[in-house]
């Protein structure tokens, strides 16, 4: 009796709202729908949602990375052993196939016979003079960066989650190097602004990179890394019209390689993994 007398009430109570045009306007009722479907669609993540260690996810994230790299080939003649710093955006999907894009930026301090930079505006001391007719203090060092695009594979094995493992990984792009030619106090106008460039052997060119390593990706942002072993490639060129430690032009082609071990740290960009799995 009691549940017959609540149902009755509800289908009254149902009917007087919806005859009684007067007391819900048309704007109202379009805004608790609204409501209605906002709901819904936050509610939606919640459910049967992977947990990060159950399955494996999409998921989108950015790294930044440090690399300590050997300079080989060409590129060994011109500059030693160098540093790169650098970012990436990484997309790895269900399937486990990552694609990206990089930007690293390398520099040293060793740069390979400095006594054939500046011979002839050397004097019989092997010193550049300034403007005030004193030595002047000139320092070279390695300056370049890389950029590639990205694809690879992320094997299911040895890892603690779907997400985590040993991956290779290639990529196609562009490498430019110089030699940075810095002067204390720029008081030597014969190697400052544009006359710089007639001895800094700007090159550049196609490039390419190959990795193997490890990533390993946790149940919380701090937790996620990488390391791998790369290997790079360029085929470059001189780019600057005139060198002046030559009295001409490098028409050079040359083939510069780097390797080295890279490790980086992974911010994904999905939030904080959900841990286990949630129904309503």
């Amino acid at each position: 009796m009691s549940m017959s007398f609540i149902k009755i009430t509800y289908n009254k109570a149902l009917s007087f709202s919806l005859s009684s045009q007067p007391r819900i306007s048309y704007m109202k009722k379009h805004y608790i729908l609204l409501l209605l479907l906002i709901s819904l669609w936050v509610s939606k993540p919640l459910m049967a949602q992977p947990a990060l260690r159950d399955s494996s996810i999409f998921i989108p994230s950015i790294s930044l990375h440090y690399s300590y790299q050997f300079s080989s080939g060409d590129l060994a003649e011109r500059f030693g052993n160098n540093h790169s710093i650098g970012g990436d955006f990484m997309m790895k999907f269900k399937n486990n196939i990552m694609l990206g894009v990089e930007v690293n930026y390398f520099f040293g301090t060793d740069v390979k016979n400095e006594d054939n930079y500046f011979h002839a505006i050397r004097n019989d001391h092997g010193y550049v003079i300034d403007g005030n007719g004193q030595y002047a203090e000139v320092h070279l060092y390695e300056r370049g960066f890389t950029t590639f695009i990205l694809a690879g594979y992320q094997f299911n094995v040895l890892n603690p989650n779907p997400n985590s493992g040993p991956f290779v990984q290639v990529g196609a792009g562009f490498m430019q190097h110089y030699v940075r030619i810095e002067n204390k106090d720029n008081s030597a106008p014969q190697v400052i602004g544009e006359y710089a460039k007639l001895y800094d052997r700007l090159s550049n060119g196609f490039s390419t990179t190959q990795s193997v390593g490890y990533r390993f990706m946790g149940s919380r942002n701090l937790a996620n890394f990488y390391f791998a072993f790369e290997f790079s490639q360029a085929w470059t060129q001189s780019r600057r019209s005139y060198n002046a430690d030559d009295m001409m032009r490098n028409t050079n082609k040359n083939t510069d390689l780097l390797y080295g071990l890279k490790v980086g740290w992974i911010i994904p960009l999905y939030g904080r993994a959900p841990k286990d799995f949630y129904y309503y």
